[in-house]
């Protein structure tokens, strides 16, 4: 994925030392740990959240799907800008593809590119039952939205 691909939503955060090893490169985990982040800011700016309860209901979005390219390593006190594009919403699930970029070069170097999938859950607390569902109508809305603007 290039870098001038059109994306919908971008997240910065800053580089923390507990993110890094003692060379003060970001270990790869967190390169997962970032856009993760970002997808829970995403939802908050439409206005959702990536869990809720109801009673002993729980809605959750766990992971189907993973897979970054590094390219090149995030480093200590660097700001990145994690960027997620919608590229496919389906019934019960949806696709992102992401990449990070060095916020502080001029050029906005690409560290990292990657895509992830994720299927929405109910869970109840008191059975521990774990179902896929369908995506909420009013959240489906504004996903279907998002999607038109990041085409």
């Amino acid at each position: 994925m290039e870098a001038a691909a059109p994306f919908h939503f971008r997240h910065r955060r800053l580089v923390e030392f507990a993110d890094t090893d003692l060379a003060g490169i970001v270990h790869f985990a967190n390169f997962f740990r970032y856009v993760e982040a970002a997808e829970h800011a995403f939802f908050r700016s439409l206005g959702f959240s990536i869990h809720t309860s109801e009673g002993s209901r729980h809605d959750g979005w766990p992971r189907i799907e993973v897979s970054c390219k590094y390219l090149r390593p995030a480093r200590f006190q660097e700001t990145v800008e994690v960027c997620l594009r919608l590229t496919e919403l389906r019934t019960t699930s949806l696709s992102y593809a992401f990449a990070i970029l060095a916020a502080d070069s001029p050029e906005k170097t690409v560290l990292a590119t990657g895509t992830f999938g994720i299927i929405h859950v109910e869970i109840d607390s008191a059975t521990r039952e774990i179902r896929k569902t369908p995506i909420p109508p009013a959240l489906r809305a504004k996903l279907e939205a998002a999607m038109k603007t990041s085409a």
